[in-house]
């Protein structure tokens, strides 16, 4: 079996899929640096509060042992990529490789930046390396640091940007580590963009730009919305749905909505900013939803949100973001909060729809025990439809609870026209029975 793939691309499937997804092992590593950080610190050893990015202080002697443990890693590194390559050329594959890669992400991601310099540096200097492979290693190298040390990680990059032309690792680690240092210092991040932009502009596009955007959202909504200027984000509206989605707490949503509002004020094109507020709108609304019905309505009916703006919140994702159990209680506050109307019944309707097809049982129990009332009957016509495809005979029982009029008729129509093809005979009996041509 032919190896199909090189060193490089197998660091980065497997360097994303345990860096960043497998949690459990990245803490893991964190906690033995922690530890050994406090044996140093009960040893003597100190660190500078003028410079913490620094770490810790050490010795003449204890650098040139950081210094021989980093070129050791190295040495580790490339015998395992010519290991690879010799694999590749023999066509032979190496059943070990993806043991061994796990185990080299364990020492890479143990080792600082100083240390991760040097290890660059072998690897440029290696004679025997290909170039893909070449590249490979130097992107994960600097792929360690990008998610804890963005700073240190793009000054690499700088540094090695000769090699990493065409690497498929450079978009990964421009764009982790530009939404890291936002978050943190989103003034030197934007620094480093004004000055890089341009020479890296492949690299540094909208998917960059929106992390950014939302790595500030998360402290500084109000900043990050200034970002989608001055980083000249193509589609704005992607830009404003990366800060209102990063708002996950109820006050983050306030901060948030408050930015929004100043933002909108700048918008000149008035259909531009009806369709950036109600966009903006909807993605806090469906944030506030995940923290269960008490608190999100609650945060909603506080937001100042205009009639409007209210009738549509069913709309879009909410139905998706809403807890099943909790369903029939929005429904229910949409009825009493918003006016009656084309847009809050569809709300409804996207609300009944997507709770039916989910758990039919419920919704139907949930029918059963409701009020009666406008919103009530809206929620009937769209169980009725949605049920009609698989069990017409139970909609057509609860399309006749309707008031007879418009909307019994509109939805005995639909159940006829969702009436399954192989049952063509109960199909025409309901038409006759129901005057239906």
């Amino acid at each position: 079996m032919r190896i199909s793939i090189t060193l490089s691309l197998l660091i980065l499937a497997i360097g994303a899929m345990l860096s960043w997804q497998d949690q459990q092992r990245l803490t893991k590593v964190r906690e033995s640096h922690a530890k050994l950080v406090a044996e140093a610190a009960r040893s003597g050893i100190s660190i500078d509060p003028a410079h913490p990015e620094d770490g810790v202080r050490v010795t003449k002697h204890e650098r040139e042992n950081k210094d021989e443990d980093a070129r050791k890693a190295a040495a580790r590194f490339i015998a395992f990529a010519r290991e690879m390559q010799a694999a590749e050329e023999k066509a032979e594959p190496d059943e070990g490789a993806q043991k061994k890669v796990i185990d080299l992400m364990d020492l890479m991601m143990s080792l600082d930046a100083a240390q991760l310099k040097i290890v660059i540096a072998e690897i440029r200097a290696s004679k025997d390396l290909k170039d893909e492979m070449r590249q490979g290693l130097i992107g994960f190298s600097i792929m360690t640091l990008a998610n804890d040390h963005p700073q240190a990680a793009l000054a690499l990059f700088t540094e090695s940007s000769d090699l990493m032309e065409g690497n498929g690792m450079s978009k990964h680690v421009i764009s982790t580590s530009l939404a890291k240092w936002t978050k943190d210092d989103p003034m030197a991040a934007l620094e480093w963009v004004r000055k890089n932009g341009e020479k890296f502009s492949e690299i540094v596009n909208d998917d960059a730009k929106r992390g950014m955007i939302s790595g500030a959202a998360a402290n500084d909504p109000k900043l990050a919305f200034q970002l989608i200027g001055e980083l000249g984000l193509k589609d704005t509206g992607d830009g404003i749905h990366e800060i209102v989605d990063a708002a996950a707490t109820p006050e983050q949503r306030t901060s948030t909505l408050a930015a929004l509002r100043q933002h909108l004020a700048t918008i000149t094109d008035e259909k531009a900013r009806a369709e950036a507020s109600d966009n903006a709108v909807g993605s806090l609304a469906r944030n506030a939803a995940k923290d269960g019905f008490e608190a999100g309505s609650k945060w909603i009916e506080n937001a100042g949100f205009t009639p409007e703006q209210l009738a549509n919140l069913g709309n879009g994702g909410f139905s998706w973001a809403i807890k099943g159990s909790e369903t029939g209680k929005w429904i229910e506050w949409l009825g009493t909060t918003v006016p009656a109307g084309k847009e809050s019944d569809s709300s409804i309707r996207n609300m009944v729809s997507t709770w039916t097809r989910n758990d039919y049982q419920a919704a139907g129990k949930w029918l059963s025990s409701t009020p009666d009332g406008p919103a009530k009957n809206v929620s009937i016509r769209s169980y009725a439809e949605t049920v009609s495809k698989y069990e017409p005979e139970t909609a057509a029982q609860w399309a006749m609870t309707l008031p007879p009029g418009n909307d019994r008729e509109q939805t005995l129509k639909s159940i006829y026209q969702n009436w399954p093809d192989k049952e063509a005979a109960a199909r025409q009996a309901f038409a006759k029975e129901h005057g239906i041509k």
